[in-house]
């Protein structure tokens, strides 16, 4: 009787360890897969020109000088002030950013009295809303948050060739002399960097 008890213990055992690990396994289990995660676009263009690949915007800024009673339009002169435009389109961009611009009359530059005046962002271009300089050279910076869902942004530049003030580098002969010379155009350096935000 004592081997029949003992029989059917191990038996009883031996079912109870089946069906306790028959119900574990069913709370096991494993899988696998992969998830594709989309990467941040960095696609900013200025003037319609992506800067991404791009290092030069040198056919993309198109000034404009409006002229006065004495002064033809889109042409430079002593006193003549204008502007340009940098369009900013980053509606390709997915993350937020930081933007510096400067601009300086470059050492290849026929007239060096070239001067920023100031610029105006957007709305303000219309309303005539100036943001004026200092000095001549200074960094326009800004920045753009992702969360303010903006798309674009028209930064108007104005620029005049500083015939007037004490800090001029060019006399009435060397604005003359390069008026009559054909050596080589005005030109800004316009440098603009982009810089995601962390």
């Amino acid at each position: 009787m004592k081997k029949f008890i003992c029989l059917l213990a191990c038996i009883s055992a031996l079912i109870s360890i089946y069906f306790i690990s028959d119900i574990y396994a069913k709370y096991r289990t494993s899988t696998q897969g992969s998830t594709n995660i989309p990467i941040a676009r960095w696609n900013i263009k200025v003037n319609n020109t992506t800067v991404k690949n791009n290092s030069s915007l040198e056919s993309a800024i198109t000034p404009v000088f409006p002229g006065s009673e004495h002064i033809a339009s889109n042409i430079l002169a002593p006193t003549a002030e204008g502007y340009f435009d940098l369009n900013m389109d980053f509606a390709d961009a997915d993350v937020s950013f930081s933007y510096n611009i400067s601009i300086a009359p470059s050492e290849t530059s026929s007239v060096s009295d070239l001067v920023i005046k100031g610029y105006a962002i957007d709305s303000d271009i219309e309303s005539n809303n100036i943001t004026y300089f200092d000095s001549s050279f200074q960094t326009i910076s800004g920045k753009i948050n992702l969360a303010d869902n903006i798309k674009s942004r028209v930064i108007r530049v104005y620029i005049v060739w500083d015939d007037t003030s004490d800090t001029t580098l060019m006399n009435n002969v060397d604005d003359t002399q390069a008026t009559l010379e054909i050596s080589g155009p005005a030109v800004l350096d316009v440098n603009i960097s982009f810089t995601q935000e962390v």
